[in-house]
């Protein structure tokens, strides 16, 4: 087990991303959880509209709007980029999960990324990409949806049941009162996945606060994709309707609203100081 869990260590560390921590730990003396949570936060808003990252790959699957009826040749297209290896992330879920699980995540991941891209991936696009057989991935979408998660793929997008995707699920056991410990271990997910879930929430949140409500604009000022603003917005309508649920929502715009309350204070008082300097020279 020591050896195990000292190979993934090692692995963790012989990637960019381990070189990024690394350089923040010891160039900045940055403690390992802040420098992790830096991490994230580069790769959410930095890396949004570059190239490709490491990890990641770009595929070309049928627009969300196609339906039955023409043939796939004739049907619009869509270039969405995946990520396939999400780094850090991925090594901590499969040395806590196994392999199994891990594949199960990227599954989720990749269905969700083409969604937010207007793409829709196949059960035989999945297959190829994952590198993985039909029946596994059949097997997998099984398995997720028993949790009452939707896995959207070609053959049933215009079919979708009551399920909900993983993000919202995650936001919802939160919402619901759940610790990040008790999501980690019933949602399988890394605390550092659901806290970037919750604050990708909560952005969609204060924009409703600040009143905007079209999705667009929301969907303009967050950096978030339509798609998932819309799943969001449907998940406030609904919370709001519960009190446990409601009480949480108000949290989560205190606590946004205090942050935003201290970054203000410091700028004005790094501009007072910065003036106070000047006067001084």
């Amino acid at each position: 087990m020591k050896l195990r869990r000292a190979v993934f260590n090692r692995s963790q560390i012989k990637t960019s991303e381990g070189e990024f921590i690394w350089e923040l730990e010891n160039s900045y003396e940055l403690s390992p959880k802040l420098s992790t949570m830096i991490l994230w936060t580069a790769k959410e808003c930095l890396l949004r509209d570059c190239n490709l990252r490491e990890g990641q790959i770009e595929i070309t699957a049928i627009e969300i709007e196609q339906r039955a009826g023409k043939t796939i040749e004739k049907m619009e297209k869509k270039k969405a980029r995946l990520t396939i290896d999400n780094g850090i992330e991925d090594i901590e879920i499969q040395k806590e999960y196994g392999r199994i699980e891990l594949r199960r995540k990227k599954t989720i991941r990749i269905t969700d990324e083409a969604i937010e891209q207007r793409a829709v991936l196949s059960q035989e696009d999945i297959s190829r990409i994952l590198q993985i057989s039909i029946r596994t991935i059949k097997r997998d979408i099984a398995a997720i949806k028993s949790e009452g998660i939707e896995i959207i793929t070609r053959g049933q997008l215009h079919n979708i049941g009551r399920g909900q995707t993983h993000k919202v699920k995650i936001i919802g056991m939160y919402l619901d009162g759940m610790t990040y410990s008790e999501i980690k271990l019933k949602a399988r997910h890394t605390t550092g996945a659901i806290k970037r879930y919750l604050e990708s929430f909560t952005k969609v949140l204060m924009a409703q606060r600040r009143g905007i409500y079209r999705l667009k604009d929301i969907s303009v000022v967050t950096g978030i994709s339509g798609a998932l603003v819309k799943q969001y917005i449907e998940l406030i309508k609904q919370s709001k309707k519960d009190r446990t649920r409601k009480e949480n929502l108000h949290l989560l715009i205190e606590r946004s609203g205090y942050r935003e309350g201290v970054k203000k204070t410091e700028k004005s008082y790094s501009g007072a100081q910065a003036a106070m300097m000047g006067g001084l020279l």
